[in-house]
């Protein structure tokens, strides 16, 4: 085979995967990944009750391979999709919001939430605008 013709291949097909921001990346199916990034269910307790317990989890991969953006987030159980870190909502591409991985901070306080991601603790990452509730 021509290499000219398989170096052409493979440029066609790495155009054509778009793993850019905002693309849905999967997970590891692992027990250690479903039990940080899957949400919360109800528990029976002894008496035969059941207490109901909504756990909506975030988790970042990073150095992602299946991301071009190098990370592969779950923000409060949404559904796995490609991100990137952020500082503030400046870094993050169109409507997407920048929000800490644990916790929240006034959305309305741009300096607020430029030094909770700039703190060396928080992690914050562009999170979809259909993913925020």
């Amino acid at each position: 085979m021509d290499v000219r013709l398989l170096y052409g291949l493979s440029l066609f097909l790495l155009a054509g995967c778009d793993t850019g921001f905002g693309q849905p990346c999967s997970l590891p199916q692992t027990e250690e990944f479903r039990q940080a990034c899957q949400a919360g269910e109800a528990q029976d307790t002894e008496d035969g009750g059941a207490i109901q317990q909504e756990s909506l989890p975030s988790c970042a991969v990073k150095n992602f391979a299946g991301c071009e953006t190098r990370v592969c987030l779950v923000y409060r159980g949404s559904e796995s999709f490609c991100s990137e870190p952020c500082t503030s909502k400046a870094d993050c591409e169109g409507s997407a919001e920048c929000r800490p991985l644990i916790g929240d901070v006034d959305q309305s306080s741009e300096e607020a939430l430029k030094a909770l991601c700039t703190d060396g603790f928080t992690e914050c990452y562009c999170v979809r605008a259909s993913d925020l509730s």
